[in-house]
């Protein structure tokens, strides 16, 4: 289950999400719930995590070497889904979690592939673009795919953007096919 989203680990987001409002603690929720991500981000971890022989105290102390400036509240959810044996929801809060709060705060993460590296200038300004298009603050990741011959590809949430070379080929091929 590792690696995938449950519903349940958005419940889980979502009650913490909550939390964080009320409290107006979102960035310390945000540390807390990344670290729930790394301590639990391969199946083996939770099950060592959730051991018989693991205590309450030695489980604590893993997560402090992980989590120094842990709450007392942010332990003890910890705590909680380590009780109902639902540590391996980890990967899958953190995941919704980090979505939650994108929105929460206007944010948008965009996937941008291109055929050669680009540079910092580069990527800021296609941040902007699709800032000012999208409404929202972008954040983007960079890759580099040589298979799309120039041009770029770029993903935001389920919105594709294909301005590749490779994309349109294929699609001047697709159109000569059907004349």
């Amino acid at each position: 289950m590792s690696g995938t989203r449950d519903v349940a680990g958005r419940r889980y987001a979502s009650a913490i999400l909550e939390i964080a409002r009320d409290s107006n603690t979102l960035d310390s929720w945000s540390e807390a719930v990344e670290g729930l991500g790394a301590l639990t981000a391969q199946p083996g971890y939770s099950e060592a995590l959730q051991s018989d022989g693991m205590t309450d105290e030695a489980f604590q102390s893993v997560v402090k070497r992980v989590i120094p400036d842990i709450s007392t509240e942010q332990m003890n959810l910890f705590r909680l889904l380590r009780r109902k044996n639902r540590l391996i929801l980890g990967p899958s809060i953190q995941s919704f979690f980090q979505e939650l709060v994108d929105e929460e705060r206007n944010i948008a993460r965009a996937m941008v592939t291109s055929a050669v590296e680009l540079d910092g200038t580069q990527a800021d300004d296609i941040a902007g673009k699709l800032s000012d298009a999208l409404g929202k603050n972008i954040i983007i990741e960079t890759r580099v795919d040589e298979s799309i011959i120039g041009g770029l590809v770029i993903r935001v949430g389920d919105q594709l953007i294909d301005a590749s070379t490779r994309g349109q080929l294929s699609a001047l091929k697709s159109h000569i096919a059907r004349t």
